[in-house]
């Protein structure tokens, strides 16, 4: 590993499955009102479909892990695509979810809140956020280059899951505050 460019953001499948879990699992992506997909370091793009769950287990991920890059997609026993990779650069991925607002959160970013964060999108109909996946370090600079506003949401380092966590709970707030202020039903996808 140590001899691969750009070692520190290589070898921690981990990390994407328990941020996949804590996205997964929200009420935000549970009502089809988030979107999901990962961007790898070698240009993969996997599309997460609405609705999966995540097998909790660690080693039962790797498994589907394995069998989607080895098949391309992985499908239920009735034949719907529930995951999907294809080769694709993250602005690939940008066009693709037609994102009008892209907002990335990083340690160097512009120091804010989870809360002011997702206000800041609350007005745009397809906002996309981007959390890095990887163990050490920052966006690469062709990535940081595509980002909106890039924000940091604590004075501490915190892991991938913990920022969707946080981040995801605002917006979860905002769409219900959105659906209780007179009946008016705000309408929109958030991606991750």
């Amino acid at each position: 590993m140590k001899k691969l460019k750009d070692n520190m953001k290589r070898g921690r499948p981990d990390i994407v499955h328990f941020a996949l879990m804590e996205a997964l699992s929200t009420p935000l992506f549970q009502s089809n009102k988030m979107r999901a997909y990962v961007h790898t370091i070698n240009d993969k793009i996997i599309a997460i479909a609405d609705n999966l769950r995540i097998p909790k287990s660690y080693f039962r991920f790797e498994g589907l892990m394995v069998n989607l890059f080895k098949d391309r997609s992985v499908k239920s026993d009735e034949g719907a695509v529930l995951m999907e990779i294809a080769d694709g650069t993250f602005t690939d991925l940008l066009e693709s979810v037609a994102a009008e607002k892209v907002v990335g959160l990083s340690t160097a970013g512009v120091r804010s809140t989870a809360e002011k964060v997702a206000s800041n999108c609350a007005n745009v109909e397809n906002c996309a956020f981007v959390v890095g996946g990887f163990p050490k370090g920052h966006f690469s600079e062709s990535t940081t280059k595509k980002l909106g506003p890039v924000y940091s949401i604590s004075d501490l380092g915190l892991e991938a899951h913990v920022v969707i966590a946080r981040l995801v709970y605002e917006c979860e707030k905002l769409l219900q505050e959105g659906v209780n202020h007179e009946g008016n039903k705000q309408r929109g996808k958030v991606g991750a």
